[in-house]
């Protein structure tokens, strides 16, 4: 179903953004825009706000002040945009002995009170495809890794077919080798699913290659651009309070 915005709006807009916790500024005056089909990640150091940033634009915390727009929709008006959303927190924790499997997970999002319409089945052989579980249809998601639950994971927030896919962390829990695959797949899923990704991250080099638009956040915004362009030491050194080691766009003449 079509969202009633314009083709032109950004995906989400944000304008001074205030979030209060326990009588605590944890976010302060924010505002950008997330670019339509395209990969916005936030980084920032433990406790900047990331996730009470991504928590806010989906009103499951409250602000103190400000506006969120998604698809040009107030998200006061959540309920009408809702249905082209999906969002997958950092971390899902399943009970080991609940006998849930993969095909089960999927059932879920069916119409149906019981099982699936063969529509459904159809789209989630298919999106278990893309993210490589296909093999995994009647394992219990309890046995899976935490890169194969990631996939298992993307491919369920795929299911009603989504315009907007927010995730916070993508790669935690993950090893060094998989994250990229991770990500590799989150391109490939943008592309063919005609996405809009906003993501939170704190692999720099991640963000460099697979993001167009880079927010950092320490509680106030430092920065909004394309990452090879506003990310610099004196930045990145600025926003985590200690020097970050050497960082490899600076200087691309000794890559």
């Amino acid at each position: 179903m079509p969202t009633a915005s314009s083709p032109k709006d950004p995906a989400i807009r944000v304008s001074n953004l205030s979030v209060t916790l326990d009588h605590h500024p944890i976010l302060e005056n924010l505002s950008f825009v997330v670019p339509r089909g395209e990969t916005t990640a936030i980084i920032g150091p433990n406790g900047a706000g990331k996730s009470i940033l991504l928590k806010a634009i989906l009103r499951l915390l409250p602000k103190q002040s400000g506006s969120v727009e998604i698809f040009g929709i107030p998200h006061e008006q959540y309920h009408k945009i809702a249905h082209v959303i999906s969002y997958i927190p950092q971390q899902l924790n399943f009970e080991r002995s609940f006998p849930l499997t993969v095909g089960g997970l999927f059932a879920l999002k069916s119409r149906r009170t019981i099982g699936m319409t063969g529509e459904e089945k159809t789209r989630m052989y298919r999106l278990l495809e893309l993210v490589g579980m296909r093999s995994h249809l009647q394992h219990k998601i309890s046995t899976l890794s935490g890169g194969q639950m990631q996939r298992v994971l993307l491919g369920y927030s795929l299911m009603d077919k989504p315009e907007l896919l927010i995730l916070d962390e993508p790669s935690a829990g993950i090893d060094v080798q998989g994250q990229d695959t991770v990500y590799t797949l989150l391109k490939r899923i943008q592309q063919q699913e005609k996405l809009t990704l906003l993501l939170v991250s704190h692999e720099l080099e991640i963000v460099m290659q697979y993001a167009s638009q880079v927010l950092c956040l320490n509680r106030q915004l430092l920065c909004a651009g394309v990452p090879r362009e506003v990310l610099s030491n004196d930045l990145l050194e600025k926003m985590y309070g200690s020097p970050v080691g050497h960082f490899a766009h600076s200087h691309p003449h000794h890559e």
